[in-house]
């Protein structure tokens, strides 16, 4: 991400919170299967392994 007022890049860090529901009644159970079963397996791809990363950057400075 661009500094402000400048034109380097740095690292950003962002804190991320999730709360899962604990008791839910059986209408919203329902309801969370049914959009369980709307969605494919393809909405949550696996990111590239730390080799696979070593190995891109190693072919781009062959370049």
């Amino acid at each position: 991400m661009p500094a402000l007022r400048g034109g380097s890049k740095g690292d950003m860090y962002i804190q991320v919170s999730v709360e899962t529901p604990v008791n839910l009644n059986k209408k919203q159970k329902e309801l969370l299967k049914q959009f369980d079963s709307l969605g494919t397996k393809s909405t949550n791809p696996q990111s590239d392994g730390f080799f696979s990363k070593v190995k891109d950057i190693w072919e781009d400075l062959k370049d």
